[in-house]
C-alpha cells in the first residue's frame, strides 16, 4: 500500500471540512428531533433534506463547470463554505418546519459551491495512484468533525440546561444551533491562511460550453447507476428518524436510563416521564450519530486506500452491498424485542459506517480516473449533480412511503421505505459489476 506522505493541500483541505462538519452535526442529528418538537414528521423531514441536497446538486453542476473555465478552486471554495458557515445557524431562530427548508436550502448552496472545486483541487494536486488514499484521508478528516460536532452538541445541551438551568427542549435546540457557528468560521479561516493551489492554467473559451460530448459512454453510464443507487438512498436523516421512532415506542432508552441512579437523578428534575425520555432521546441521537463517525474515522482513509490497491469497482460494491444489508436490517428493527433495539441500533450504525468507509472515496477516485483532467471540474460537477439529482425524489419517494404504509398499516411504513433502498442498492451494485469498465491501472 502506499506509504507516501498525502500532500499539504489535501491535508489543509480536509482542516476545513473537519470544522465544517464539526458545526453541521451539532445541528443535523437534531434535526428529526427539532422537527418533531415543531409539529411535522417523515413528510416534512423528506421534503427538507430532498430540497436541500437537490438545490445543492444544482449548483455543483454549475460550479464545476466554472471551476474549470476560471482555473481558480480556492475562491469558489472560499465562497461556498462561508456561505455554509453564516446560513446554518440561523436554524436557530425558524419557527415553523417549513421554515428550515430556507435555511437548509442556502446552507446547501454553500456546499454546491464548493464541492466539485474541492474534489477537483485535491485531484490535481495528488498523483493518479494515490487518489484513493488522498480522497479516504479527506472523507476521514470530514468524518472526525462529524464525531466531534455532536460531542460539542451535546456539551452545549448539558451547559444550557445545568448551567444556564434552560429546562425548554426547543429553546435548548436552538441556541445549540446557534453556537453551531464558532466551528464554521475556524474553517472559513484555514482556507483563507492555509489552502493553496498552483496558478491557474490558461483555459480554453470551448470550457464554459457545457456539453456531454466531453465524456465517454463508460463515464455517463457510471453517472446514470449512481441515480439508480441514489433513489433508494435517502437522507441519513430517517435513520436518526426511525431510531427515535423505535426508541419512543420501545420506551428501551429510559428504561435502561433509570436503571442507573446518577442518570435517573440528573433525568428526574425534567418534569413528566414523557419529557424525561424526550430529553434522553436528545441527547442519545448525537452519541449515535458520533459513534457512527468514529467507524467512518478509523476505516475511511485505509479503505479508500484500498480502492488504489484492488480497483474501485470492487471496492464500491463492497460498500453497497453493505448499504443493502442495512438497509434490510433497518426495516425489521422494530421487530426485535425492545431490550435489543438499543444494542442493535449501534450496531447497524457501526456497520452502516463501513459502508461510507469503503464507498465514498473509491466512487471519487473512480471520476478522476476515467476523465481527462481538463474536465475534471465539470465532471465532479456532474457526479455530484446526478447524485443529487435523485436527492429529492428519493426523500421525497421514502418519506411518502414511510407515512403511508404507516396510515394503512400502522408500525410497517419503515420496514416498506427501507426495504426499497435495500433493493434498488442490490440493483445497482448488479449493473456496477457487469456495465462500468474500469481503467486500466487505475
Amino acid at each position: 500500500m502506499n506509504k507516501r506522505k498525502i500532500p499539504v493541500a489535501v491535508i489543509m483541505l480536509g482542516m476545513v471540512s473537519f470544522f465544517t462538519d464539526a458545526a453541521t452535526e451539532m445541528i443535523y442529528p437534531l434535526i428529526p428531533l427539532f422537527v418533531a418538537a415543531l409539529g411535522s414528521g417523515a413528510i416534512i423531514l423528506g421534503v427538507i433534506e430532498g430540497v436541500a441536497e437537490t438545490t445543492a446538486a444544482l449548483l455543483k453542476l454549475i460550479s464545476g463547470i466554472i471551476s474549470d473555465k476560471i482555473g481558480k478552486r480556492k475562491l469558489l471554495i472560499l465562497i461556498g463554505y462561508s456561505i455554509s458557515t453564516f446560513i446554518r445557524p440561523i436554524t436557530g431562530f425558524v419557527t415553523t418546519a417549513w421554515e428550515i427548508i430556507f435555511v437548509r436550502m442556502f446552507d446547501r448552496v454553500g456546499k454546491g459551491i464548493r464541492t466539485a472545486p474541492r474534489d477537483a483541487l485535491i485531484a490535481s494536486s495528488v498523483d493518479p495512484d494515490m487518489r484513493g488514499k488522498s480522497y479516504g484521508f479527506h472523507r476521514t478528516m470530514d468524518h472526525a468533525g462529524a464525531v466531534l460536532g455532536p460531542f460539542l452538541a451535546i456539551i452545549t445541551l448539558i451547559l444550557l440546561v445545568s448551567v444556564f438551568k434552560m429546562h425548554d427542549s426547543l429553546a435548548v435546540l436552538r441556541w445549540t444551533f446557534i453556537l453551531a457557528l464558532v466551528p464554521g468560521i475556524f474553517a472559513v479561516l484555514t482556507i483563507i491562511f492555509f489552502v493553496k493551489e498552483a496558478s491557474p492554467k490558461a483555459q480554453s473559451e470551448k470550457l464554459f460550453k457545457f456539453s456531454l460530448k466531453n465524456f465517454d459512454k463508460n463515464f455517463i453510464t457510471y453517472l446514470f447507476i449512481m441515480i439508480l443507487f441514489t433513489l433508494g438512498n435517502s437522507s441519513d436523516a430517517f435513520l436518526l428518524f426511525r431510531v427515535k421512532e423505535a426508541m419512543h415506542q420501545s420506551g428501551a432508552l429510559i428504561n435502561i436510563v433509570n436503571t442507573i441512579p446518577p442518570l435517573r437523578e440528573i433525568v428526574s428534575h425534567f418534569g413528566s416521564i414523557e419529557s424525561q425520555a424526550t430529553i434522553v432521546n436528545i441527547i442519545f441521537l448525537p452519541v449515535i450519530w458520533a459513534f457512527f463517525h468514529i467507524i467512518k474515522v478509523v476505516f475511511s482513509t485505509p479503505f479508500g486506500a484500498l480502492s488504489d490497491k484492488i480497483g474501485r469497482k470492487l471496492v464500491i460494491n463492497i460498500g453497497w452491498t453493505i448499504y443493502a444489508v442495512v438497509y434490510f436490517s433497518f426495516a425489521l428493527i422494530v421487530f426485535l424485542p425492545s431490550h435489543w433495539q438499543v444494542m442493535a441500533t449501534f450496531v447497524l450504525f457501526a456497520i452502516y459506517a463501513l459502508y461510507y468507509a469503503f464507498s465514498e472515496g473509491a466512487e471519487k477516485a473512480f471520476v478522476a480516473d476515467i476523465v481527462s483532467e481538463e474536465y475534471r471540474g465539470s465532471a465532479f460537477g456532474m457526479y455530484n449533480f446526478s447524485i443529487g439529482l435523485s436527492a429529492l425524489p428519493a426523500s421525497l419517494l421514502f418519506g411518502f412511503l414511510y407515512t403511508f404504509f404507516d396510515m394503512v398499516f400502522p408500525g410497517f411504513g419503515g420496514t416498506i421505505a427501507f426495504g426499497f433502498g435495500g433493493i434498488l442498492a442490490t440493483i445497482s451494485m448488479i449493473l456496477l459489476a457487469v456495465l462500468v469498465k474500469e481503467k486500466p491501472g487505475s
